[in-house]
């Protein structure tokens, strides 16, 4: 099984967020490719299959070293990547496990993709999360139930710089969340907001750069900033990078790049 590491939301290698990329000849059982996951030891490696009708659809299954997952931002950039540009292929087709549908297609150096917009409602604020966080005085919080995503804004880029959470109190505090995402606004011309994504319920202390974020990010500083086409920074040690545009009430654009850095093949029965 031929695999690829592939750098994502940078225009460096060994930046932004690496994903695997495994390209299995037919499905693979589910605990092989959770093994293959956690072997690599990446946030999450995507598995993607070309479907036997359309040459430019792919089926696409999503694992962390933990567990699978239903949708990821930076996998499907990096999916995209390898067909687009390794394979040169115009455009993509992927079908999640959910039956989500996500195109990409390529434009020069950069991937123009169309993820799901989640809009965020109302969440009851958690003391003991944000204490796990080292977070005080939240602007706001929000929540989406489609992602089990909770978004926190905090007070300005300093803040969100400094936090430093404590994971093991973090999983204590609730059970209920797979991603805690906390943004600030930015003040300078770059940027329109700044983000930090924790996921420690699925394995992943602190995400790089984390693109289905993004989709709750994406409608929340929209109407805070009353834009449609905003530019975003994710703070992490690897630092990455994109450009956001709500095209409807459920579908955002995502424009970024992406690095091949490895490429090799598994032997598992060696």
């Amino acid at each position: 099984m031929k695999v690829f590491i592939i750098d994502a939301y940078t225009d460096k290698p060994f930046s932004g967020n690496p994903a695997g990329v495994c390209l299995p000849e037919k499905e693979p059982d589910p605990g092989f490719m959770q093994s293959i996951a956690a072997e690599l030891n990446l946030s999450e490696t995507a598995f993607i299959r070309r479907s036997a009708t359309d040459e430019t659809t792919f089926f696409i299954r999503y694992f962390t070293p933990a567990m699978e997952i239903g949708f990821c931002g930076h996998a499907t950039l990096a999916a995209a990547k390898f067909i687009l540009h390794g394979l040169h292929k115009p455009r993509v087709s992927f079908i999640t496990t959910g039956n989500l549908k996500l195109q990409a297609r390529a434009d020069g150096e950069q991937i123009r993709m169309n993820f799901p917009l989640y809009s965020p409602e109302d969440y009851e604020e958690d003391e003991a999360l944000y204490d796990a966080l080292g977070i005080s005085n939240p602007i706001a919080s929000k929540f989406s139930p489609a992602l089990e995503m909770l978004l926190v804004e905090v007070a300005d880029k300093e803040t969100l710089l400094s936090l430093r959470p404590d994971y093991d109190k973090a999983l204590l505090a609730t059970n209920s969340l797979k991603e805690v995402v906390v943004t600030a606004r930015s003040e300078d011309s770059d940027y329109d907001f700044y983000s930090r994504c924790f996921c420690p319920w699925i394995g992943i202390n602190e995400d790089p750069v984390t693109g289905a974020a993004h989709s709750l990010l994406a409608p929340y500083w929209g109407a805070i900033l009353n834009k449609t086409e905003m530019a975003a920074f994710q703070c992490s040690d690897r630092g990455g990078f994109m450009r956001v545009a709500i095209r409807s009430a459920s579908e955002i654009e995502v424009v970024s790049q992406a690095r091949i850095v490895f490429e090799g093949t598994i032997f598992p029965d060696q």
